[in-house]
């Protein structure tokens, strides 16, 4: 699993128009045919290059459903609290991701929930 790179902070908004945005760390390479794949649950997978595969865990259960729905979000790279870049990434929905979380050290949101209340 050591080709995957959990994404240390990410924001995911909703513009006035629907359209959703995700807001993640800038990377020092040009992001080449971006896609995200998903499949409604807690992570999805980031593909910003064929090589590049950022983990986006912990999805919030109110936006599951608009993310899922969407056929592509805004990505928007930040440094310094500074936009650097922002393009479209299209959504591939697969019934399941063929990962097993937890060997990467993931849990579901209810878990980390449940965590933090304690």
């Amino acid at each position: 699993m050591s080709n995957f790179v959990k994404a240390n902070d990410f924001i995911i908004a909703e513009s006035s128009k629907g359209d959703l945005y995700i807001f993640i760390e800038a990377q020092a390479n040009t992001p080449k045919d971006p896609k995200i794949v998903y499949d409604g649950y807690e992570h999805a997978i980031f593909f910003r290059t064929p090589e590049d595969r950022i983990i986006l865990d912990y999805i919030n259960p109110e936006i599951r459903d608009r993310l899922r729905k969407s056929k592509e979000v805004v990505m928007v790279e930040t440094l310094l609290g500074n936009i650097k870049d922002s393009y479209y990434a299209g959504m591939q929905m697969v019934e399941k991701i063929p990962v097993d979380w937890s060997k990467i050290g993931l849990s579901t949101w209810e878990e980390v929930s449940l965590r933090q209340q304690a």
